[in-house]
């Protein structure tokens, strides 16, 4: 059996246990493996979800819940039971009373042991359609993948960016979400609501005392969307994809942004059992990374600010729980990849960790304990202690004195808060509506009043004769967070008559909020916008818009509402008399946004995971209202100052109306040449000047080359060339020229303009001889390009050049061999040619070549050994990863083109043994969402590759040479999966062992700042 390679390293692999924790082996292969979650029970029964299919893998009845439990008390789990057999793609859940709430998409169930076997024997569908099942190309990858229930008894569930395909639930109820984000459901089945909209691919939710949900999403490979620890509130938009790139403002901020990885489990621990901070304080998990990290959290206005420190260090860390005696569990998929290893293949690994010296009282038995003794348990100090009592109390039913005992413990100033708060929402769930009263009798209490306002409106089935005086009073709370419950609650009271005052709270603060740093974010005036837009409040945003003190708010509510009033509205307002410039330029920007509407989801196409993040919709669609904001626009562009035009067409293109389709008269050549689909001569030349002109805006300049790139390859070259050479001589530019240059050189495509190249290299300056040559010395050694464009490119640079830009180039790729050319030009009788040719053999000679064998003549272990030990040459490195051919499919900065999977974080994303098997054994690592597609059109031809853009109907296709081709989505026949990479094999083989270790070491050198 071939030995995978990442197991040399995780034979030995030694994670960094937090100091001070007693750690054991709690459960491993073969009793338990591949554990893709686990959740503890109050008791010490863990429950692990257990799937051979990994992420990828789409074989049936292959996974299973395994119950393990210690019986003689050594940390050990000793007792095994496969709690649910044969199910597939478990996935996280949570174990509460005598219940295991578990997603296994597309389903979310509830499992008990009704006879104490060890099975369970009741099995509960609670919603179906909730995440894509092994159905799905890609398996349960980017599905729905966890749920915990909070202290006020709703099911928060993780859903991945397959999104919720008209999910259904016990009630007939039926919610879709195109997307990611958070959902929630009552534990029977019912009242399954959408809670925050619009993450990549969050695995699981952890949940505070308090209600504040977080999560670590994962990142987009390269196109902007890094790992994210995200903190959810009822409504928030977070963004992914259409938001997060061009409508940044538009949705909240992470708390932190880290760049790669992949989250996975989350956890917030409130438990007696740890000393300080550490028994308070979130926690979450991260796959690719192999670490669980702590974050201390800081209030800020009705959110927080993060930070981020290692807790542990695992293979690759999964998930996390903690049991009602403070024993922490920690599960790893240790020794695995995406899919099934192979039989004998030990994968996986659950360690408990516990901290000696703590005081922590025995589990007791919740259902021998009297009412009374019951109640007092609701505001322990453990939260796994108070959701049991919580869900014992509710078993028993509704009782006078149980009622009154909880509505002494929220009026008791002196215990501590998140005693009151589970008190708060027990009593709330104990008597449903008819508790709102009562809790409204202690809205006074400014410490509790929160959490009061929070459970009268958490139940939109619990409404009837519920008051909004009380919600209007918390606008103008001096604690932001029952602002902010204020606002959410009366959304979910449908109070459209506090519009006015929701448009006041909002714009107090918006400004600001659009000042704020990095991790800084005010909740308030986002939750606003969500609210009046529920409300579809268009009358009162409508007469706000006219008010530079509240327009900014009003006009963001009236873009999310497509409704003829709104349109009518917004154009009474643009043709006043009295608008002023400001006025005008944001009532076009808000009636842009209206042009289209959000298109219907077919609930079978996934996005991919790297979607279109254009925004400010994915699948745009015209509606009712879209032919009179048309003539709307026209309109107001024709009496628009033509200095404006700029402005007015920039912002219509952004929200991805086809400029060209509109009458506008009069415009702007430049602006026409970049909205063009084809290139004239005229806008050929308009382009480049732009391009060249050092007094225009960066972007603007890099747009119009990059615009270049549409034109026919051979009649735009040596223009891109020219701008690249002029663009490396702007020492303003520095290292952006210099990736444009190598975006330029290591395009797939341009292999086939070698004549062209030539042409170039010989004719134009030193510098744009320096570029062409530069490409032509790159395909003369690239791996990947095909042996007869080798040969073609290796004749000409083996014909003894005689331009400086030949020499100057050798210089740039640090490339030996070309001993025969320099010499020739030394012996020329040109002086400038003589003096580069010297400085170039210096420069070859004092640069030492890495010795050694090759990688190809040496075992795999020996050259996986090196790599992991030595320490390269970063500089050296850098160069193999050009010369190699790495960059043609492999953008390290995301400002460049993005192509295969982005490695501008390798190094603070993928683990050191990862990076060494990604090279030499790439099919053993397929980066997820690059798989190797093949695509059968309907005339019978086939394409090969993988996606690298899908928008507007038509995917990009990058083949094994990394040359990119568009096909129309119409006219594929039939889209396949393959297991393999397209990362060819043996690019790394012509390497010596020195070699290999630079180019390592390189890539573990990128890190996010």
């Amino acid at each position: 059996m071939k030995v995978p390679l990442f197991a040399i390293t995780l034979t030995s692999f030694c994670h960094a246990d937090p100091e001070g924790f007693e750690m054991t082996i709690f459960a491993k292969p073969f009793q338990v493996e591949y554990p893709t979650a686990l959740t503890a029970a109050a008791d010490g029964t863990v429950y692990v979800s257990a799937d051979r299919n990994g992420s990828l893998g789409k074989d049936k009845e292959v996974g299973k819940v395994v119950s393990c439990r210690d019986t003689d008390g050594d940390g050990k789990a000793d007792e095994f039971f496969d709690f649910v057999p044969k199910i597939d793609s478990p996935r996280g859940g949570h174990f509460v009373g005598d219940t295991l709430y578990l997603i296994h998409p597309p389903f979310l169930s509830s499992f008990r042991d009704t006879n104490g076997d060890g099975v369970s024997d009741e099995h509960k569908v609670l919603l179906e359609n909730i995440g894509f099942g092994l159905n799905h190309p890609r398996g349960s990858d980017h599905t729905t993948n966890g749920c915990r229930m909070g202290i006020d008894g709703w099911l928060y569930i993780a859903v991945g960016d397959f999104g919720m395909e008209g999910t259904r639930g016990t009630d007939g109820r039926v919610v879709t979400l195109h997307g990611g984000g958070v959902a929630r459901v009552r534990p029977d089945g019912s009242q399954l609501e959408v809670y925050s909209y619009h993450t990549r691919n969050n695995c699981d939710v952890a949940i505070s005392p308090y209600l504040d949900m977080f999560t670590r999403d994962n990142t987009n490979d390269g196109k902007g969307w890094d790992t994210r620890v995200h903190h959810f509130t009822n409504g928030s938009e977070h963004g992914y994809p259409r938001l997060y790139k061009n409508f940044t403002s538009e949705a909240v901020k992470p708390l932190l942004d880290v760049g790669g990885g992949s989250g996975t489990g989350a956890l917030y621990l409130h438990e007696p059992g740890f000393p300080g901070e550490m028994g308070d304080q979130l926690y979450t998990c991260d796959w690719t990374t192999g670490k669980i990290y702590k974050h201390a959290l800081e209030p800020f206005e009705a959110s927080f600010k993060a930070e981020q420190e290692d807790f542990m260090t695992l293979a690759r860390a999964v998930d996390m729980d903690v049991d009602g005696e403070s024993h922490l569990y920690v599960c790893d998929w240790r020794g695995g990849r995406f899919v099934y290893a192979g039989e004998g293949v030990k994968v996986g690994l659950v360690q408990r960790l516990t901290m000696p010296g703590m005081k922590v009282e025995a589990w007791p038995d919740l259902a021998k304990m009297g009412d009374a003794d019951l109640v007092k348990q609701v505001a322990h100090r453990s939260a796994v202690r108070r959701l049991e009592a919580q869900r014992e109390l509710l078993k028993r039913g509704g009782k006078p004195a149980v009622a009154d005992g909880l509505v002494a413990l929220i009026k008791d100033g002196e215990l501590p808060l998140y005693s009151r708060v589970a008190a708060i929402f027990t009593f709330k769930q104990l008597d449903g509506a008819e508790a709102n009263a009562a809790l409204l009798e202690n809205v006074g209490d400014e410490a509790i009043r929160e959490f009061v306002l929070r459970a009268v409106a958490d139940r939109k089935d619990q409404l009837e004769g519920v008051p909004s005086d009380a919600f209007v009073r918390g606008l103008k709370d001096a604690n932001p967070r029952v602002r902010l419950q204020a606002v959410i609650g009366l959304q979910r009271l449908g109070a459209k008559d506090a519009a006015s005052e929701l448009i006041a709270l909002g714009s107090e603060t918006w400004e600001e909020r659009l000042s704020l740093g990095a991790g800084e974010d005010y909740r308030i005036p986002h939750a606003t916008v969500q609210a009046l837009a529920g409300l579809e409040a268009w009358e009162a945003c409508l007469e706000a818009a006219s008010d530079p003190a509240t327009r900014a708010v009003a006009l963001q509510a009236l873009q999310l509402m497509h409704t003829d009033e709104v349109v009518s509205g917004l154009e009474n307002l643009l043709v006043k008399e009295e608008v002023d410039e400001s006025l005008r330029f944001d009532l076009v920007k808000t009636l842009a946004r209206l042009f289209y509407t959000e298109g219907e989801w077919d609930k079978k196409d996934w996005w991919g995971t790297r979607p279109d993040d254009r925004g400010p919709y994915f699948l745009v669609s015209e509606w009712s209202g879209t032919p009179k904001v048309k003539t709307i626009l026209e309109r107001a562009f024709a009496k628009a100052p033509k200095s404006e035009h700029g402005r007015l067409i920039e912002v219509m293109a952004k929200n991805r109306i086809d400029i060209s389709a509109l009458e506008l008269g009069e415009r702007d050549p430049l602006m026409m040449a970049l909205g063009s689909t084809e290139l004239s001569q005229g806008n050929i030349a308009l382009l480049t000047s732009a391009a060249l002109d050092a007094d225009r805006p960066w972007e603007v300049r890099l747009r119009c080359y990059r615009s270049l790139g549409r034109g026919d390859a051979a009649e735009v070259l040596r223009n891109r060339i020219e701008i690249l050479s002029k663009w490396l001589q702007e020492e303003a530019l520095g290292e952006v020229a210099e990736r444009e240059v190598t975006d330029f050189i290591s395009s797939p495509a341009l292999i086939l303009e070698i004549k062209t190249l030539h042409q170039v290299a010989v004719k134009e300056d030193d510098q744009m001889s320096r570029i062409a040559w530069r490409a032509l010395l790159s395909f003369s050694q690239s791996p990947l390009a095909k042996e007869m464009f080798r040969e073609q490119a290796l004749k000409l640079v083996k014909n003894n050049p005689r331009q400086v830009g030949f020499f100057l180039a050798l210089q740039d790729l640090k490339l030996t061999g070309f001993d025969e050319q320099i010499a020739a030009a030394i012996d020329s009788d040109n002086d400038t040619l003589i003096q580069e040719a010297k400085r170039t053999k210096e420069m070859l000679a004092s640069t030492a070549a890495s010795g050694g064998k090759i990688v190809a003549e040496l075992d795999a272990a020996e050259v996986m050994k090196a790599a992991m030990e030595g320490k390269g040459d970063v500089a050296n490195g850098a160069t193999l990863f050009n010369r190699q051919g790495c960059i043609a499919c492999h953008a390290i900065d995301q400002a460049a083109v993005q192509k295969g999977p982005y490695l501008g974080s390798a190094g603070s994303g993928f683990t050191r043994d990862y990076l060494i098997e990604s090279i030499l054994d790439p099919n053993a690592v397929v980066a997820q969402g690059f798989q190797t597609e093949l695509l059968t059109l309907k005339d019978g031809s086939v394409k090969m590759g993988f996606v690298t853009r899908d928008e507007d109907g038509v995917l990009e296709i990058r083949d094994i040479a990394g040359i990119a081709t568009e096909v129309k989505i119409a006219d594929i026949a039939k889209r396949d999966h393959q297991s393999t990479s397209m990362m060819p094999p043996g690019l790394a083989s012509n390497l010596t062992l020195g070699e290999f270790v630079d180019l390592v070491e390189y890539l573990a050198s990128l890190k996010v700042n």
